[in-house]
């Protein structure tokens, strides 16, 4: 196993159609609290965001997932939530400042801090 396999990580399931600059703040989110982020290339199988950020949190060996769709919506999971209700989400009409608050928000929830 490699050091980035064992480094603790959000894991980002991302659409390979997904705008570069949503995924650009919200890994950029994450880092600013500490947390690195692995981002996966996932097929369109699952593309709505909810269902990319389910899936990664189940992958996930912190149970915290963010799902970046092809549209540019976002959403945060964690492997404890029922899949239909993930922890925040930000549509495809967001701005920067709430794609790096979801990836903020993915973080926090690893680091076990408040949200707000």
């Amino acid at each position: 196993m490699t050091d980035a396999a064992q480094r603790p990580a959000v894991l980002v399931h991302r659409a390979p159609a997904a705008p570069a600059a949503v995924l650009r703040e919200v890994c950029a989110g994450a880092e600013e609290e500490g947390v690195p982020t692995d981002v996966v290339d996932v097929p369109a199988r699952s593309a709505d965001a909810v269902g990319l950020a389910h899936a990664a949190a189940r992958d996930s060996p912190l149970e915290v997932g963010v799902g970046v769709d092809a549209a540019g919506a976002v959403a945060v999971h964690h492997g404890k939530l029922p899949a239909d209700r993930p922890a925040t989400t930000a549509g495809p009409d967001a701005g920067p400042q709430d794609w790096r608050r979801t990836g903020r928000t993915a973080a926090r929830i690893v680091k076990g801090l408040p949200l707000g």
